[in-house]
């Protein structure tokens, strides 16, 4: 039989072995298993909304990638001993150890800021369709966007002010980085209240609308799905307390770096919800975004349409009235696709004798790319 591992990992052939003077393993496990599902999050995204792109989606996608660069600084420091206590770390380990474990908090707050930027920036591109109906929405949307800005910026110089980045986990970081726990006390308070605006957002911009309940649950379903980062932030600001006041930094600074990657990753996934198929159907009636059922993204009309003109009718007195002007779509445009209408012109059967309805290809009328049906009227 196999002799058992020994309390320091001695004898073990596994690439991050978790014993009680080791937890790396740890950490390694949720920064692999993080990335790889921001990623998978990402390109589900990108393909939803192919070619109809916006602010709010690369906003989450330069929040990807700051996650990306923060789970690489935490790779470097574990490659040097973090989450070691025995045998400890030297004084070169400890200072680049903790130099990593700073650039991470840097980009954790960083990736938090732009993945909460990207909610705030879809709810300022489906609640705000006309801004002269919807301008106390538009007002809110940009609120938040410029305090979440301000948050990440204030948090960032908050965690870096009068503090030593190679001291972090040292014996001395009480001295040379002091008043952590406030900082992270003011950081995560800051952090809870913009969820909470979050999520309560689209519950004030739809509570008036004339929608069916079940379409309304779906909307503030889709957008709730964010509760829990305010659970991760509570639990990463007491792993935060216990790891100032626990002995080995650098072993409890392990906790704290795995709910930073829960929150983190949470964060991203609940940014994208939103924007699935499921929830966006709860957007066709009242936002003037027309969602395509069938496909993955939104209907939008191409650059070319029809007109639809009504014919002068001839009476007996040769008298003839003007009527009415429609254009619609010549094409709707599902994931990229172009759906072709016919591209000639085709007389329909008028609904009464005298009068003439002819559909014909126009290019002088254009939707400029809009995601709504344009209607024209001509006296």
């Amino acid at each position: 039989m196999d002799e058992p591992l020994s309390p320091t990992g001695a004898g073990s052939h596994r690439f991050a072995p978790i014993t009680a003077y080791n937890r790396a393993g740890l950490l390694w496990i949720a920064l692999i298993l993080c990335l790889i599902y921001s990623f998978l999050v990402l390109i589900v995204r990108l393909h939803i909304k192919w070619k109809l792109y916006g602010l709010d989606d690369a906003t989450a996608a330069l929040a990807t990638f700051l996650q990306f660069f923060e789970v690489i600084c935490l790779f470097l420091g574990l490659q040097q001993g973090l989450g070691r206590s025995d045998p400890p770390l030297n004084d070169d380990q400890t200072q680049f150890v903790g130099k990593t474990t700073f650039a991470s908090h840097l980009f954790f707050i960083s990736s938090l800021a732009a993945a909460k930027a990207s909610v705030a920036l879809l709810m300022l591109r489906l609640f705000t369709r006309d801004i002269e109906v919807t301008r106390k929405s538009w007002v809110l949307c940009h609120i938040t966007v410029a305090f979440t800005i301000a948050w990440g910026f204030g948090s960032i110089v908050a965690l870096s002010v009068s503090c030593i980045p190679s001291s972090l986990i040292s014996d001395d970081a009480s001295r040379l980085c002091s008043s952590q726990l406030l900082r992270w006390r003011i950081i995560a308070f800051t952090d809870i209240f913009i969820e909470i605006m979050l999520i309560s957002l689209p519950v004030i911009f739809i509570w008036r609308i004339q929608m069916k309940r079940y379409i309304k649950l779906q909307v503030v379903v889709a957008f709730g799905f964010r509760l829990p980062v305010i659970a991760f932030a509570v639990a990463h600001l007491h792993n935060v307390a216990t790891y100032l006041k626990g002995g080995s930094k650098s072993k409890g600074m392990i906790a704290v770096l795995v709910y930073q990657q829960f929150e983190l990753f949470w964060a991203l996934m609940s940014a994208t919800i939103p924007t699935l198929k499921t929830f966006m159907r709860s957007f066709n009636s009242g936002f003037g975004m027309e969602i395509d059922l069938d496909g993955y993204g939104y209907g939008t009309s191409g650059n070319e349409t029809y007109q639809m003109n009504s014919l002068r009718s001839k009476q007996a007195s040769g008298n003839s009235t003007n009527t009415d002007t429609l254009v619609l779509p010549g094409r709707i445009r599902d994931r990229g696709q172009d759906i072709q209408s016919a591209s000639y012109a085709e007389e329909i059967e008028p609904a009464k004798p005298g009068h003439d309805v002819q559909e014909q290809k126009c290019n002088s009328f254009h939707s400029q790319g809009s995601q709504e049906l344009i209607i024209k009227r001509a006296l």
